[in-house]
């Protein structure tokens, strides 16, 4: 793709587009944002701006590469929610206008690289001026480890040996600010090889950031190896002898540098980016798991006639379920009477899903997480561009809720598209006005999520209207809705090989494990896995399990690790996922808190609980869901905080008449997830004329399995509120 890269002259923004450049996108042009006065340090959340003079150079040292400049004010930080949107006078649309000049005068530009590594804060800006402007964030540094990238970083650099070297264009960086301790004017305008011991001492005794992500030192880039028209050689560090005259600590510089004219080869630049280091797919401690997955037995699964795919004839109705704060809105669809393209019926549905949310008194800044079915995935973009149109962030927010989404023949006929959602009625709603455009947008301030739109090496950016991963500010427990994970290749968004069945189970656990890490909600409630033929069935199974229990005994890298249920996954057999891929991991996922009251003593209101199979606790709940036999790989977790407590159950069965009998008896907040084939269920009329199919969310499957990969004709999950 074609990229304009945001330049602040830093260490993080050049480096990010040497990556880049080793992804094989292509730099056409710069962007700066400077102060509009002469002073260096404008204190801004976003910005560097110290060293701005310096960058003006850019333009000498890289050929035919425009440098495009836009002046901000000082303290213009007008909106500092971690969640950007956009904010009249606020130095984001400072940038937005910068980069609309940009793409106005390149029309095919198509991407920003942005050097962000942990600042949730600024990729979320750059994300969002990049949507409204229709471009692709790269954020390659985004998520890594520090210590791994400062010593890339260094091995990009210039040794001291070759500081003086015309032909040798590699990475060099000056630092130009200091505000740590340890760090005094002594360490300005060295470069990022000889500070590197210095940090990486300050982080064993203090935990500093070793890239200075804290702020800790800037940084000016004079010379790089994609500079093929010159360089800057410095002459001079000027210190500010005045910075420091308060004694917080702050020390900073200015370099004085004279530009020289060089040629360099043009195979130059390929050759130093052979030699930069990329992450791979699996480090160290997910290698060791796709090693021993790939030693394991596979159990195969005969694939049956009784499964074959075809349509049927009856559907389940729409349901609406309260249980608490939680609504729960299921099976929304249409027939051909009302329409007879996707398109005619998934605007019909999301008609019904909007009358629905007003008459509860809800919108849609408050669904949590949705779950799309399709008959045929080729109809997913046309679906999309429509999800899409109806959760519009610049009308409901920058946070649109999490998403499955699968192709299931199993649909009723004639059926295109089905949707359930989640909604949280508890969360608060703000709306916002917009002077100059007069238009409004509607916030959720007690959602948070992760809403990553930008490629990096960390996990894949969304490929749809929809969040990584969903919470509720409000739940000490953080019970966070996590969308479904497919194997791609986080740098370039393509699927791994098609016929690697352990690669892709494993990749796409490992991106589902990231989203629980990231967000710290790292205790499972429950799982699901779609595969797309029955020969993954033994690689999932043996990929769950080393993953839940068994890693902290085959790999010191999976030491420390804390155990997961295996017994909440299901396994389900649909027709198609996106992309081509053989297998998709969602689920619900939670952190464990405890706090302290006012007088400092232990008051346990934030817990988790696990109760699995065998033991007292299992045989009251069996009880309390009457005429359902349980199987051993029942599980049930508790999420137990000061005024509620709701359970997590995954459940199997092989009995109909079981089913409806636990479904008429089921307490009226639960709510169940079914996941069956209605072409399998002998008396499935049954089951759809019984009172109890109107409060269940049906996903039409082909074949259901539990975590040791044994067959069942029903999966459920199970969530509700006890008290």
């Amino acid at each position: 793709m074609k990229f304009v890269a945001l330049v602040s002259g830093g260490k993080d923004s050049c480096f990010n587009i040497i990556h880049c450049l080793k992804q094989g996108h292509e730099l056409v042009a710069l962007a700066n944002l400077y102060p509009s006065t002469n002073i260096q340090e404008l204190d801004s959340f976003m910005f560097q701006t110290v060293g701005f003079d310096i960058v003006e150079q850019y333009t000498k040292c890289i050929n035919n590469i425009p440098l495009f400049r836009q002046p901000i004010e000082k303290n213009s930080s007008k909106n500092v929610d971690l969640n950007y949107i956009e904010t009249e006078d606020d130095e984001i649309e400072e940038l937005y206008t910068l980069l609309l000049k940009v793409k106005q005068d390149i029309p095919d530009l198509e991407a920003v690289s942005v050097g962000a590594i942990l600042s949730s804060y600024q990729r979320t800006r750059v994300e969002n001026v990049c949507q409204r402007l229709n471009l692709t964030a790269l954020s390659y540094l985004w998520q890594r480890s520090q210590e791994v990238l400062m010593n890339e970083m260094c091995l990009m650099s210039k040794q001291d040996d070759e500081l003086n070297k015309i032909q040798c264009a590699k990475l060099d960086a000056r630092i130009i600010k200091v505000a740590a301790i340890g760090l005094d004017a002594s360490h300005l305008g060295k470069t990022l090889p000889q500070i590197l011991p210095v940090m990486t001492k300050l982080n064993r005794m203090y935990d500093v950031h070793i890239c200075g992500e804290g702020g800790e030192f800037e940084s000016m880039v004079i010379d790089a190896p994609f500079f093929n028209g010159g360089y800057l050689e410095l002459e001079d560090v000027l210190r500010d002898t005045e910075c420091n005259n308060n004694g917080d600590g702050v020390f900073s510089a200015n370099l004085k540098v004279n530009f020289k004219e060089r040629t360099l080869p043009n195979q130059y630049l390929q050759q130093q980016l052979e030699h930069l280091p990329t992450p791979s797919m699996f480090d160290n401690k997910w290698n060791d798991l796709l090693e021993e997955v790939r030693l394991c037995d596979q159990k195969k699964i005969p694939d049956e006639s009784l499964f074959k795919e075809k349509e049927t004839d009856i559907t389940f109705p729409f349901s609406i379920l309260e249980s608490g704060s939680i609504l729960y809105i299921s099976n929304i669809h249409t027939s051909e009477i009302i329409g007879t393209t996707v398109e005619e019926q998934t605007q019909n549905i999301f008609t019904q899903l909007r009358n629905t949310l007003k008459k509860h008194e809800v919108c849609p800044s408050q669904i949590l997480n949705s779950s799309l079915i399709l008959s045929d995935m080729n109809n997913f973009s046309r679906v999309n561009m429509i999800y899409n149109q109806f959760f519009d962030t610049s009308r409901w927010g920058p946070l649109p809720p999490s998403r499955t989404c699968i192709g299931s023949k199993r649909l009723g006929r004639n059926i295109l598209v089905q949707l359930s959602v989640i909604v949280d009625k508890s969360h608060g709603i703000e709306h916002v006005r917009r002077v100059k455009t007069n238009t409004s947008i509607t916030i959720n301030s007690d959602k948070n999520g992760l809403h990553v739109q930008g490629r990096s090496y960390w996990a894949p950016c969304n490929i749809g209207p929809y969040s990584q991963a969903i919470w509720s500010t409000n739940d000490i427990n953080q019970v966070t809705y996590i969308s479904g994970q497919i194997a791609l290749n986080p740098s370039d968004m393509t699927l791994i090989d098609d016929a690697d069945q352990e690669g892709q189970a494993v990749l796409s656990l490992k991106h589902f494990d990231t989203l629980k890490q990231t967000t710290n909600s790292s205790h499972q409630l429950s799982m699901i896995c779609y595969i797309t033929n029955c020969d993954m069935v033994g690689t999932v199974c043996n990929t769950w399990r080393l993953y839940c229990s068994d890693m902290d005994i085959k790999s010191d890298h999976w030491m420390d690790t804390e155990e997961d249920p295996i017994e909440c996954l299901i396994i389900v057999r649909v027709s198609e996922l996106p992309r081509g891929a053989l297998c998709e991991w969602g689920g619900v996922s939670c952190k464990e808190l405890k706090t302290t009251d006012d007088y400092d003593t232990d008051l346990d209101i934030g817990n988790f609980e696990r109760r699995r199979g065998g033991d007292a606790a299992l045989l009251e709940f069996a009880t309390n869901i009457e005429g359902l036999t349980i199987t051993e790989s029942f599980c049930r977790n508790t999420v137990i905080s000061q005024n509620t407590e709701r359970y997590f159950a995954t459940v199997f069965c092989d009995s109909d008449k079981e089913l409806i009998i636990f479904l008429k008896n089921k307490r009226d907040r639960a709510h169940v997830t079914l996941y069956f084939n209605p072409d399998a269920c002998k008396n499935f009329k049954n089951l759809h004329s019984s009172d109890c199919s109107s409060k269940i969310t049906v996903c039409p499957v082909d074949q259901v399995f539990d975590c040791f990969g044994v067959a069942h004709q029903f999966g459920l999950h199970i969530s509700t509120n006890i008290r």
